[in-house]
Parts: C-alpha cells; structure tokens; sequence
C-alpha cells in the first residue's frame, strides 16, 4: 500500500510539473492526489497507526470499542487533521498579506515608483527594480511580489525582449527576497508555522546568500542588455495622482503596512498565537484607516467599484486547494512511513546538508518547491535537545531547504507559483528561458552556496 500512495503522488506531481503542455489543472490534480491517497491509507490504516502511532493509538482504542469507525475516527481527529490545521495556517496568513498589499495598491500607494523608476539607462534600471523587488518581497509573499512588480515594469518598458529580461529577473529577486525571512515565501512560512525556524535567526542566515545570489545573476544578466530602456511613450503625461487619497494619507499606509508586517514576527513571538493572527490584526488595521481617508466618497461603494483583487487568478481559492491538495499527499507519505524510509536512507550514504539541498533545488526546477520543502520539513525532526547538529531550530538543514527551494525554482520557472505567473503574463518560452537564463542561475547558485557555507 505504501508504493501505491508513492505512486500516485509521484504521477499527481509529474502531471503538475508538466502543467504547461498537458494543459490540466494542477490545483485539480493536487486534491485529487490528496484525497485519493488518504483513501487508500484507510484501506490499510491499522498496520500504518501500529507503525506510525503506536502508544497513542494504544491509548485511544482502550477507551474507545474497536470497529471500522473507530479508526477512521482516530484517523480524521488524530492524524490527518493536524496537516490540515498547519496548511490552513500558512493559507490565512498568505490571504491576509495578500489583501494588505492589494489595499496599499489599490489606494495608490505604489504609483509613484511607475514615475520614479522611469529611466533611460537599461542596466540600472535593471539593478533599482531587482533590488526594489527583492525589498518587497522580504515583506510580503513572492508570488504577490512578482505580479505587482510586473504589473508596475509592464507599465514603463515597451520592448517586449526588455520586457521578458526584467520579467526574469524581477522573478529572480522575488525568489531570493523572499527566501531569507519567515514571511516572505510560502515555504518559509511553513518553516516558521512549524516552528522549526525564528524569524532575527532566519534572517541573519540567508540576508548574505540570497543577497549574493540576486548581485551576481544581475551582473551575468546584465550581458544581455544594451542601450537604454524603450519606454512607453504615454507615460509623458503620468503625474501618478490617479488616486482619490492625498500624498500624505498614501504615505501612513505605506508605513503602516511595512511597519504592521514587520511587526508579525514580533507579535507571534510575545503572543504565542499563531502567524496569520498577526497578519489578520495588520490587515484590520489598514482596513480601518483606509475607511479613514476613504469617508467622504463613501467607502462602501468606493470599494464596491475597485478592481479590489487584481490577482484572483493566481491568488485564490485554486492557489488554496492546490495547497491543501499538496499538504494532504505529503502528510500520507509521512504517515505511511515512506518519508521515513528516505530519512533513513539519506543518512545512512548521503548525511550531508549541502547535498540535500542540491537535491532539494534540482528537484524544485522541474516540479513546484512547495511539495519538496513540504516533504524535507516532515522528513526529519527537530533536534529539540540542542545537540549542536545542523537539525536544531535554526539549524542549516532548514535555511537550505527555504534557499535551495527559492533558487531551484528559479532554474526553470515551473518550479514556483512566481515563475509560472511571469511566464503567464509575459509568455516567456521554456526554451528561451532554459538557454539564457538557467546557466546564469546555476553560477549564480553556486556563488551563494559558497558564502552560505562560510557563514554557516
């Protein structure tokens, strides 16, 4: 039974991966995996409990009358339930800080930078907009990050070649911004929910690698620019003012809204709630401001009329199944004992965690990072006792994997949510970008891992 649930998701994953040619949902294909194989461990969930769940299991049938049902409540309540909760964690506070970054747009907070970044100088125009990617995207998610930031260089670059070098670099700063804090990505979310990482830690371990990374992709990059950036001649006339709010009201929610985020980490920690309630209370906040400056032109229709969420078809309920669906086929493999096995395995002839994150990055280039960070976080268990092994909380293995993951995915752009949005909206050809784009990424790589080793 534990190699039909492996080759399901093996299948269910190849199908995702190739999204792109076979055209199929992968958000569809992701439940589907998830329940199917939930299905099945039922079929066998007894020898799975006896092997996985031993002293609990134990406990609860001596309370409880032995039957069909019994198990699959004990499964349900016990088992399957707390990688629901955790991927339900990781989905609200994405939702939340989504919404924040919509509402700052939305109310023109960003207009200024489609003025302020207008310039002629191709290659600095590249270096100010990677760096302002990679500073948003340490504070919000990626994903929203690159769409936003496309949305804005769209709207000053008419060159669709330039178009589609800015496009891959913007995903490549988006990548790496968010791979060095806990609330920039949503695999370094799910470090951060699971408690495996803190956020100063974190922060402090990748700023230099990721920083490093983004620098010399951009100067490897940089070859393919000449000249200076064929801008969009309506601009002329752009005054950004095309918001109802003053200057002034823009700039308090744009320090609200980086101040609040920031503050979430601090929050959870002198709380102890989870994440997305700190998230959920920025949100409120700007919420309640925005109805502030708002109120003479009657806030409730004013938000009625708003394109209120610009990136509902990248950020939305296929993004939430899609992740549930992946959270559930990873929590089978755990409680199968088939991550187990490949623990096991991994220490036994690799046990080293350079390796695993080479692993981990190649993997993520042809299939989404998501499942593999998903798959290492539950693969290995926290050294709690503090042994000084690369395991402990904020031990190398969980940085690598948050690093690894983000540059994996930007060899190839199937392997993040990010890249296949570029590709989307530009429409930049996987031949195209596999000929100028992945060998620049792969020195680019090594240079980082160089300086996460002498850091590390």
């Amino acid at each position: 039974m534990t190699l039909i649930i492996v080759a399901v998701l093996v299948t269910g994953y190849l199908l995702m991966s190739t999204g792109q040619v076979n055209h199929i949902n992968r958000a569809a294909v992701a439940m589907f995996c998830g329940v199917t194989v939930w299905v099945l461990y039922v079929f066998q969930s007894g020898d799975f409990l006896e092997l996985m769940h031993p002293d609990e299991y134990a406990e609860y049938l001596q309370t409880e009358q032995t039957s069909g049902l019994t198990v699959g409540y004990f499964v349900a309540n016990n088992v399957m339930m707390r990688y629901i909760v955790e991927a339900c964690s990781v989905i609200l506070f994405l939702i939340a800080t989504n919404t924040i970054l919509e509402v700052m747009n939305n109310n023109g907070v960003f207009d200024s930078l489609i003025s302020w970044l207008r310039m002629r100088s191709s290659k600095r125009f590249l270096w100010i907009l990677t760096l302002l990617t990679f500073a948003i995207s340490a504070n919000v998610d990626n994903l929203t990050t690159a769409i936003l930031m496309l949305s804005i260089m769209g709207k000053i670059v008419g060159n669709h070649r330039q178009r589609i070098i800015y496009a891959c670099a913007i995903l490549v700063a988006a990548n790496l911004g968010g791979a060095f804090t806990v609330i920039g990505d949503m695999t370094s979310i799910m470090l951060w929910v699971r408690g495996v990482v803190t956020a100063s830690a974190f922060a402090q371990g990748l700023v230099l690698p990721c920083l490093l990374t983004m620098c010399v992709f951009n100067i490897l990059l940089s070859s393919l620019l000449y000249g200076n950036v064929e801008v969009r001649s309506f601009l002329n006339s752009y005054r950004g003012d095309d918001s109802t709010l003053a200057p002034w009201q823009k700039s308090v929610m744009l320090v609200l809204g980086i101040a609040g985020l920031w503050s979430i980490p601090t929050f959870n920690s002198v709380t102890h709630f989870p994440p997305f309630i700190g998230a959920l209370c920025v949100l409120a906040l700007i919420w309640v401001v925005e109805g502030i400056f708002t109120f003479r032109q009657n806030g409730n229709i004013f938000f009625v009329r708003r394109d209120y969420i610009r990136n509902t078809q990248f950020i939305g309920i296929q993004i939430i199944l899609y992740y549930l669906g992946i959270a559930l086929g990873v929590g089978a493999l755990k409680e199968c004992g088939a991550l187990d096995a490949a623990c096991d395995w991994l220490t036994q002839y690799i046990h080293n965690v350079y390796a695993y994150g080479a692993i981990t990055g190649l993997m993520s280039s042809v299939v989404d990072n998501v499942p593999f960070v998903m798959a290492g976080m539950n693969m290995f268990d926290m050294d709690a006792a503090g042994a000084g092994t690369d395991f402990v909380q904020n031990g190398a293995y969980w940085q690598m994997l948050s690093y690894c993951s983000a540059v994996g995915g930007c060899l190839l752009y199937v392997g993040t949510l990010a890249g296949q949005a570029v590709v989307e909206v530009e429409r930049i050809r996987l031949s195209w970008y596999f000929r100028h784009i992945s060998w620049r990424m792969l020195i680019a790589w090594a240079a980082g891992m160089l300086v996460f080793w002498l850091t590390h």
